[in-house]
């Protein structure tokens, strides 16, 4: 019987409770988790992302006191083999993108406001860090944005560009992708998109056409949708040459919406994931206090439509995952220890509960 499998990360200190990375199988059809166990000890691998032959998996350690990165092999049981362990270059690594190739890991480092860029080897070790990023700013929120805080690196679906969310200074910074280059990131001019004062861009996703990006943002828990036009890929023209730069990426905003419903609790609510559903038809995004899953229709043009807000059975939910297909959606719930299962109605695109299993402070989940 089909089978999905897939792992989860999860916090071991600062109230985590964890021990690291857990594997877990999935019924494809009837949704019941048929395994879950540890794969790997790891400190706070709070969010994880594999490499494109899906033969490593890579997870940040966010830690204050020196941030590092580490990398896997998978074995045939599930459990994971420990490859490496690099630094990260800063304060509080939360995320981690591949590139296409499989030859770069671009992390963010939130509490220093640092992105880096690491390579990997044919083996799937991760290197030296050459690339190092220093954000700066800071937005009107004087407790969450007084300096800047990478928060995450979005690729493009042909990883000629690449998105970064500054969530201390409401940036949104433009990256030319290279992954031959020395140095594979090189800002865009104009090199970042400003968005709304004290929203907290947290992550964003492409449409699976590649025309629009939706950026969610943590602090207003709203999703920002812009039009996307990709930049020149390849471009070596240094200013002042006499060959003409080809222009960057454009982002033109079309909506602002909000991702609570209107008439919500009066607990403060903040935005933490955020994905698109099988084939575009619709936009997911998870609530931490308001605890619930939005659901937005994209319409033509890429424009959202307000669906539903569907509690996660739990609270605190920090990530969640649709399985390949689109017929479940997995809801990791960090304060109250739990995946929380929902089988996708395709019509209107809402989750509907099915059960639910206990995992110690889980915050990342990834299918194989």
């Amino acid at each position: 019987m089909a089978k999905f499998s897939g792992y989860i990360g999860a916090y071991t200190e600062g109230g985590g409770k964890s021990t690291g990375i857990y594997y877990f199988s999935m019924n494809a059809v009837t949704g019941v988790i048929e395994d879950l166990r540890p794969a790997a000890e790891s400190r706070n691998p709070s969010f994880l992302a594999f490499s494109p032959s899906r033969e490593f998996l890579y997870a940040v350690n966010e830690v204050e006191d020196g941030g590092e990165v580490s990398a896997y092999a998978l074995r045939e049981d599930g459990t994971l083999k420990f490859l490496n362990r690099k630094s990260s270059k800063g304060a509080a690594p939360c995320h981690i993108s591949i590139d296409g190739e499989g030859a770069w890991a671009v992390v963010s480092n939130y509490s220093s406001g640092v992105l880096a860029a690491l390579p990997i080897g044919k083996k799937g070790s991760l290197g030296e860090t050459v690339q190092v990023i220093q954000y700066e700013g800071s937005g009107p929120d004087t407790q969450r944005q007084n300096s800047a805080h990478a928060h995450s690196f979005t690729f493009a679906p042909d990883f000629s560009n690449g998105f970064a969310c500054d969530l201390g200074s409401d940036r949104v910074m433009l990256y030319q992708v290279n992954p031959r280059s020395r140095k594979p990131l090189t800002p865009w001019a104009p090199p970042f998109a400003v968005v709304g004062p004290g929203s907290g861009p947290r992550h964003g996703v492409f449409h699976p056409s590649g025309r629009f990006i939706y950026i969610l943002h943590e602090l207003s828990s709203t999703v920002d949708v812009f039009a996307y036009t990709g930049g020149a890929a390849g471009r070596k023209e240094k200013p002042g040459s006499a060959v003409s730069v080809p222009p960057g990426p454009s982002l033109r905003h079309l909506q602002t919406i909000s991702a609570l419903p209107k008439r919500k609790t009066q607990e403060p609510s903040f935005a933490a994931a955020i994905r698109t559903g099988t084939g575009g038809k619709f936009l997911y995004t998870s609530n931490r206090g308001h605890d619930s899953i939005t659901v937005f229709r994209i319409l033509p043009g890429g424009f959202l439509e307000w669906v539903d807000a569907v509690g996660t059975g739990g609270k605190h939910p920090r990530d969640f995952i649709l399985t390949p297909g689109g017929g479940f959606l997995a809801a990791l719930n960090k304060d109250s220890d739990n995946l929380v299962i929902f089988r996708i109605d395709r019509r209107t695109g809402l989750p509907q509960k099915e059960r639910e299993y206990p995992v110690l402070s889980p915050t990342a989940i990834v299918f194989k």
